[in-house]
């Protein structure tokens, strides 16, 4: 790759991305809401721009035509926080996927690739659920964004990749998401409680998805789809209890506490095969070895 744009620019996957496209001296278009603290290095070879993405003509201004080999759009309002489970939002994010849809056309992109989120899953439970958590809202919406995409872009003819993303941890990751939480609890001296954990459950090291999305990005593509996670999931109550001994308070993760959210999942959801044949090998960083280096990480904060 020798040039691409990427939305959500300044958020822990945009630019953990970014930083890797410059370090390997690809020209990148960086495009998020403010770079108010921005986590992306000092470099000749990236553009800043700030932007909602509601305006098409705003965007197609800031951008220069070119040859651009691919548009990665990571931005998504609402992944944590009231706004999750708050439906005009995620509406909203699905008709700015769509968006830069049109300019990733209009500006004759080689690809268009997108973030998604294993939270995708849980929609295929709804029906045998008498009532949901508000966050299933937010992975109802990735879901039918997928579907709506994929139809929209095969009508217009913009090639595109839809990346399914398994829960990221790691260094530099504050979301809140399972591993952040556990381990926030933790090691204030407080108990992580969760229900049963007896479904099968992927993580990924945030450095092994940054690789995968890389050569996603950089590697000729065949699917539409694919699952970016560690290829050697387990039940979660194993993961739970493991974070428990490595941060050395084992006895304070309460599994069985809350109740069953009656989510269900299978070990065929987190198969990564189609994605190692597509770019290879790309986990490096074990679970053991990748908690560790997030406790180093939260212990210097």
């Amino acid at each position: 790759m020798k040039k691409v744009i990427v939305t959500g620019a300044n958020g822990f996957i945009g630019s953990s991305l970014v930083n890797k496209l410059l370090e390997n001296e690809v020209e990148v278009v960086a495009i998020d809401v403010t770079y108010q603290n921005s986590r992306i290095i000092d470099s000749p070879l990236v553009s800043k721009f700030e932007s909602s993405l509601h305006d098409i003509d705003e965007l197609l201004s800031l951008l220069q035509e070119g040859q651009y080999d691919a548009f990665y759009h990571f931005a998504w309002v609402g992944v944590n926080g009231p706004s999750k489970a708050d439906p005009d939002v995620q509406l909203d994010n699905i008709q700015m996927v769509i968006n830069c849809a049109k300019v990733a056309k209009k500006l004759n992109c080689k690809k268009y690739l997108c973030s998604g989120t294993v939270a995708e899953q849980g929609v295929y439970s709804i029906q045998d659920l008498d009532s949901v958590g508000g966050g299933m809202i937010y992975g109802a919406a990735k879901y039918s964004c997928r579907v709506f995409l994929e139809t929209y872009c095969k009508n217009i003819g913009l090639p595109f990749v839809w990346m399914q993303f398994s829960n990221i941890y790691g260094v530099g990751n504050k979301t809140g998401n399972l591993v952040s939480y556990t381990l926030g609890e933790l090691m204030a001296g407080k108990e992580a409680t969760f229900g049963p954990a007896l479904q099968p459950y992927d993580f990924i090291y945030v450095d092994d998805l940054i690789e995968a999305v890389y050569r996603l990005g950089a590697n000729e593509t065949k699917k539409t789809f694919y699952y970016i996670g560690s290829g050697s999931s387990r039940i979660l109550k194993d993961y739970l209890l493991r974070i428990g001994e490595l941060a050395g308070c084992a006895d304070k993760v309460g599994i069985g506490i809350r109740p069953d959210d009656g989510i269900k999942y299978t070990m065929e959801m987190f198969d990564n095969q189609d994605l190692v044949e597509a770019i290879g090998e790309y986990v490096s960083t074990d679970f053991d070895n990748g908690i560790k280096k997030t406790i180093t990480w939260l212990k210097s904060l």
